[in-house]
C-alpha cells in the first residue's frame, strides 16, 4: 500500500505533530515551496476537526489538488530531480493513513449516495440533474486518482533518488502526475459547485 496515494491528498503527511515524521514531510515541502508550513499545519486541523464528512471531504480534497497543482508541483519543478524525487516519495509513503482514506473513500461513496438519492426523486425536482451531475463529476474525479495518479505513484516508489536516469524518471512522472491531478482538480471543483448549487436551492 506504500506510495499509491501520495500527493493526492498531502494533509496526511502533516499529522502526527511537531515531532512526527508528519512533521517531517511538512517541513520538507515547506522548504521547497519557499513557504511556510503553517499552510499544511492549518489544513491538518481541518482535517481533524471535519474528517468525518463526505460532503467536507470533496472541498478538502479539491483544494489540496488546487494547491498542488498551483504551488506544490511548480515548485517542486525548481528543485534538483533527486530532491524533487524524495520529496514526492516521503509524501506517499505518509499518506495512505485513516484519515485520508475516510474521506477519499467517503467523499466518493457520499458523491454515489447523492446521485442514487436524487434519481429516485421526483424529475419533476429541478435540482436533481444538477445534483446528478455533480456527483457524477466528484466521481470521475475519484477516478481520475484511482486510474491515473494511483499508477504513477506506485512507479515512483521503484525509482531511487540516486540512480542515473533519476531526471528522466522525474519528467517523466510530473508530466503525467500533474495533468491527471490538474483534471481531477477541475472535475472536483466543478463538481463542488455543482453539488452546493443543488443543496442551495433546497432552503
Amino acid at each position: 500500500m506504500a506510495a499509491i496515494f501520495g500527493g493526492a491528498y498531502t494533509v496526511v503527511a502533516f499529522e502526527g505533530g511537531a515531532e512526527g515524521e508528519g512533521a517531517a514531510v511538512a517541513h520538507l515541502l515547506g522548504d521547497v515551496c519557499g513557504c511556510p508550513t503553517r499552510v499544511g499545519k492549518q489544513l491538518a486541523g481541518q482535517e481533524r476537526r471535519d474528517g468525518g464528512s463526505g460532503g467536507r471531504g470533496r472541498c478538502h480534497r479539491r483544494g489540496v489538488y488546487f494547491t498542488f497543482a498551483t504551488i506544490v508541483s511548480p515548485a517542486l519543478r525548481l528543485r534538483s530531480a533527486p530532491e524533487a524525487v524524495a520529496v514526492m516519495q516521503r509524501v506517499n509513503e505518509n499518506a495512505v493513513r485513516a484519515p485520508f482514506m475516510i474521506v477519499f473513500f467517503g467523499g466518493a461513496r457520499a458523491a454515489c449516495a447523492a446521485a442514487v438519492t436524487a434519481l429516485l426523486q421526483d424529475a419533476s425536482a429541478g435540482m436533481v440533474p444538477v445534483r446528478v451531475i455533480g456527483a457524477g463529476l466528484t466521481v470521475a474525479s475519484f477516478a481520475t486518482t484511482m486510474l491515473f495518479n494511483v499508477p504513477r505513484n506506485n512507479a515512483l516508489a521503484r525509482i531511487r533518488p540516486s540512480e542515473g536516469d533519476v531526471a528522466d524518471a522525474w519528467r517523466s512522472f510530473d508530466a503525467g502526475w500533474s495533468r491527471a491531478n490538474t483534471t481531477r482538480a477541475v472535475l472536483a471543483i466543478v463538481g463542488s459547485a455543482f453539488l452546493a448549487s443543488s443543496l442551495v436551492q433546497r432552503l
